[in-house]
């Protein structure tokens, strides 16, 4: 049977012994969650990386760079009739394009102003 004497070094053996391995174990679980998450930044940069390469490979295809040139810059081989399709309204929405971007360049305030020195109509 067990004293109180040798239940208290016990008990002292014990927690000595678990407040040593305490610090390791936790220093053990944190390095282990942070290289899971390089991990997983790895990989992710590793299929950036893949996209990327891919992109680049596209670019030098010379049938890319011909479809980009004929779809972007419309141009068109020589004895080609370029035909380009002008829809009605077409001028007015590129007009409340053109708006939207301006108003999205000011600042808050200049907006804010804006609204309160135009009336609605006005615009």
């Amino acid at each position: 049977m067990l004293d109180a004497k040798r239940a208290i070094v016990l008990a002292l053996v014990i927690s000595v012994v678990a407040l040593t391995l305490a610090m390791p174990v936790r220093t053990y679980f944190a390095q282990h969650a942070e290289f899971d998450q390089l991990r997983a930044s790895n990989d992710q940069l590793r299929s950036e990386v893949t996209d990327y390469q891919q992109k680049v490979n596209e670019q030098g295809d010379p049938a890319y760079i011909e479809a980009q040139a004929r779809e972007r810059l419309q141009f068109v081989r020589p004895g080609e009739t370029p035909l380009v399709m002008m829809f009605p309204g077409d001028d007015a929405r590129r007009a409340a394009q053109q708006r939207a971007e301006e108003y999205a360049r000011n600042p808050w305030y200049g907006n804010l102003w804006e609204s309160v020195a135009n009336p609605p109509n006005a615009q």
